[in-house]
């Protein structure tokens, strides 16, 4: 019974603020003092959702800079997903399969990378980056994004590998398969949980980026949509009910691509693929 409690208190936690924010998206500017104290927005509606997601009237209008950022958003993440999976499998085979010289010790230096700060590499990335030209560009921010979540990526899929038995892998090896043939037709079949719970995570740490975006990107060129909804509050007035309803058309995303793979992840993580 006392699980059961401890449950419900922290689905209760987890979802009021993501309700406040729904509840709120649906409101008029001027009752969101009134809806401080109640449950339901004494007057609903869609205004805010037509101004975030409507025909806007200019390239800097609202609803133009939300499409912008949300299709930079989209196009960073799949990219850095995509990427990043191909490189962190090939990656992880060579550690666990492959005689690789030190790979003991690859791993621990794969796993330390993870340990450092995304913020203390904010300077260094962008003056090596405004030294080559390649500031506010989407091409930036997706090789950035790829070399932070490559560790952890190699980390998930490469503990995944070490569980699986190496018997049918000799197997084919033996009947004349290569080392790429057994990889991507054995052991990538094999490891869906691992894969696809790797690529969730990586998803939504490139969905959600928002200090390296801010710093790196200055135009609708490159910008993303964390960054487009912050720009929401000014310094004398926020419009409240139009930042959370860019902030629930931004949850839409990560949740299809959650909703979709649900299955492997709860796989993934059953089976261990996070725990070692």
């Amino acid at each position: 019974m006392s699980v059961i409690i401890v449950i419900l208190a922290a689905v209760f936690v987890s979802v009021i603020p993501i309700y406040w924010v729904l509840v709120t998206s649906f409101s008029l500017d001027v009752d969101l003092m009134k809806t401080s104290h109640s449950w339901f927005p004494p007057r609903p509606t869609v205004k805010n959702y037509r101004d975030a997601l409507g025909i806007g009237q200019g390239m800097y209008s609202v609803a133009s800079q939300v499409k912008v950022t949300l299709f930079n958003s989209t196009v960073i993440s799949f990219s850095v997903t995509g990427i990043t999976l191909i490189l962190a499998i090939m990656a992880a085979y060579a550690i666990e399969r492959l005689r690789v010289p030190l790979r003991g010790y690859v791993s621990f230096f794969v796993l330390l990378t993870q340990m450092l700060p995304p913020i203390i590499l904010v300077i260094p990335i962008y003056l090596s980056l405004a030294r080559f030209g390649m500031l506010d560009r989407k091409v930036s921010l997706t090789f950035i994004y790829i070399a932070l979540n490559l560790p952890f990526a190699i980390w998930i899929i490469s503990s995944y590998f070490r569980r699986l038995p190496i018997s049918v892998e000799e197997a084919a090896i033996i009947d004349g398969c290569s080392h790429v043939r057994v990889l991507w037709n054995i052991l990538v079949p094999m490891s869906k949980p691992a894969i696809f719970t790797s690529g969730i995570f990586v998803f939504l740490s490139a969905w959600n980026e928002f200090i390296i975006a801010l710093v790196l990107t200055s135009s609708l060129k490159a910008k993303t949509l964390p960054i487009s909804i912050s720009e929401f509050m000014g310094r004398f007035y926020t419009n409240y009910p139009l930042m959370c309803a860019a902030g629930i058309v931004s949850m839409v995303p990560p949740i299809i691509f959650a909703a979709l793979f649900q299955n492997f992840l709860i796989e993934g993580l059953a089976k261990g693929a996070v725990k070692e």
